[in-house]
């Protein structure tokens, strides 16, 4: 094989982590999106529901959805690092 032929082959392989880094990021970013509006969403809810017991459950829900999301972005921002 050539040089030229050996540089191309390497060239592809490595474009193709780059592509699964890209396509990684790219679902994360989906997820992350879609963690936020349910947040949204239940604080929403939970903002105008006059149970208090109910209120705490979906603020905890709340809560742990943040977390998610936090932890989501951080594994985001380790991907796009590399």
């Amino acid at each position: 094989m050539t040089e030229k032929t050996l540089l191309s082959r390497l060239h592809a392989y490595l474009d193709l982590n780059a592509k699964h880094r890209k396509k990684k990021a790219d679902e994360l970013e989906k997820i992350i999106g879609k963690i936020k509006k349910k947040e949204k969403a239940l604080l929403a809810e939970a903002k105008i529901t006059d149970n208090g017991k109910k209120r705490a459950v979906l603020e905890k829900r709340c809560q742990i959805l943040h977390a998610q999301r936090k932890k989501g972005l951080k594994a985001l921002k380790k991907t796009r690092q590399k």
